[in-house]
């Protein structure tokens, strides 16, 4: 069986940590010694990430690869799942309610595209 990463994902994981840290690609890229050319390219999916510049990436960004790498996991339901039970935590009914509804259509809207559905 052969590992696809998902370079796309793994690039939106990045770059969503990076910006909840408050964060330039540049202020990364130079903590990881990495170029910031390179880390742009990282965060997009178009360029591929090495497992050293990875780890460097993670420390960097005060991560674990585990939160960069869940999409390409394949037993990471469980993590995903604490994720939305955190995002729902302290939600009032309506806040639920419309939220639960967002996903719902969204789970729709990607099963209709068959973007991530299950073959």
């Amino acid at each position: 069986m052969e590992l696809e990463l998902n370079y796309r994902l793994l690039g939106q994981r990045l770059r969503a940590i990076r910006k909840k840290r408050d964060l330039t690609q540049e202020q990364v890229a130079e903590l990881a010694n990495i170029s910031p050319q390179h880390f742009s390219g990282i965060e997009t999916g178009s360029a591929k990430v090495s497992l050293p510049a990875l780890v460097r990436l993670c420390n960097a960004l005060d991560t674990t690869p585990n939160d960069i790498l869940m999409d390409s996991v394949t037993e990471s339901l469980p993590m995903l799942q604490k994720d939305v039970a955190e995002v729902f935590e302290n939600c009032t009914p309506d806040e639920t309610y419309l939220m639960l509804s967002q996903a719902k259509n969204l789970k729709k809207a990607l099963r209709l595209k068959k973007i991530g559905a299950k073959e």
